[in-house]
Parts: C-alpha cells; structure tokens; sequence
C-alpha cells in the first residue's frame, strides 16, 4: 500500500477526521491516506479491488455505527460486511 495524502475536500461525510475508513467495494478498512494511484484517481489500497478513496470509502465510525460488534480497531484485511 502505498500512502500519500488523499484530497479530504471531496469527501463529504462529518468524520472526515476518523483514522480508518471502510470500502464499500471489498468490505475492508485502510487507514487514512493510504491508496493506489491508478490513472491519477485514487483508489482502495488493496489489490483487484475497484473502489475509490472519495466515493466509496466510508468513515469506520459509521459502519461501526449499525455493528457495534465490530472493534474500534479493524483488523486490516479482514472483511466487514454492511449486511450479514
């Protein structure tokens, strides 16, 4: 993974601030900054997947917010589904 800082004003969400966010393509979190850059786009750190760092990624604090299961911590790589 590689990190650079990604550009947090076309992230429209109110916990701009939270540490990790959760893709909505694969279902895994990443810390804040992290990314591929492919074609000058920024995208999920994580190989073969297609979601990008400004549509598709969500603060962790609100999937946490309907699975208060899930840590405060994800584990990286691991899956966390929105529905089970």
């Amino acid at each position: 993974m590689k990190t650079i800082i990604t550009d947090e004003s076309k992230i429209d969400n109110p916990q701009k601030g939270c540490l990790f966010l959760w893709c909505l393509h694969c279902e895994r979190t990443y810390r804040r900054g992290e990314c591929r850059v492919i074609n000058g786009l920024q995208m999920c750190p994580y190989d073969g997947c297609n979601g990008d760092t400004v549509m598709d990624a969500w603060p962790w604090g609100s999937l946490r917010e309907g699975h208060s299961d899930y840590p405060v911590i994800p584990e990286e790589g691991k899956r966390y589904p929105m529905y089970t």
